[in-house]
């Protein structure tokens, strides 16, 4: 085997060893979804989503019918955990570039809130009914 080989082999196991750094949390870490929507009311409700990320990243736009205690998750696209896994990318490994746009209508009500998305955080849509009055809250767990 000359030098060049065995340089070659060294690189390509530096290679593997680093890559499966990388990756390895995206394997042992749970996901938590992008978003969470949750109908708290006893009445079913229309609701659209609508989520635009840093500089072009993510585009969504859905509409949902959520029957009363109704629960819809939305998984974090693979693309996305591959892009914030890249170690040559700017900004926190596993973070988003940026701050993500999230907008939420339903029953001519509208909230607008930003956050900056990542393996373990989500946002969380609840629609609710207190006192006959429907309301829409945003939270965020990580």
């Amino acid at each position: 085997m000359n030098l060049f080989n065995k340089i070659m082999a060294v690189v390509l196991i530096f290679f593997f060893f680093m890559m499966f750094l990388i990756i390895a949390p995206l394997a042992f870490t749970t996901i938590e979804p992008l978003y969470t929507i949750k109908n708290y009311d006893e009445h079913p409700h229309n609701a659209t989503v609508r989520i635009t990320g840093y500089n072009g990243e993510y585009f969504e736009e859905t509409n949902y019918q959520l029957n009363s205690g109704q629960t819809v998750s939305v998984e974090k696209p693979k693309k996305l955990l591959l892009k914030w896994s890249n170690p040559f990318k700017d900004g926190y490994l596993y973070f988003a570039s940026g701050d993500y746009h999230y907008h939420i209508v339903s029953e001519n009500m509208s909230v607008i809130y930003y956050s900056t998305p990542h393996l373990t955080n989500t946002v969380i849509f609840e629609l609710i009914n207190e006192s006959g009055e429907f309301n829409l809250s945003i939270t965020e767990m990580t």
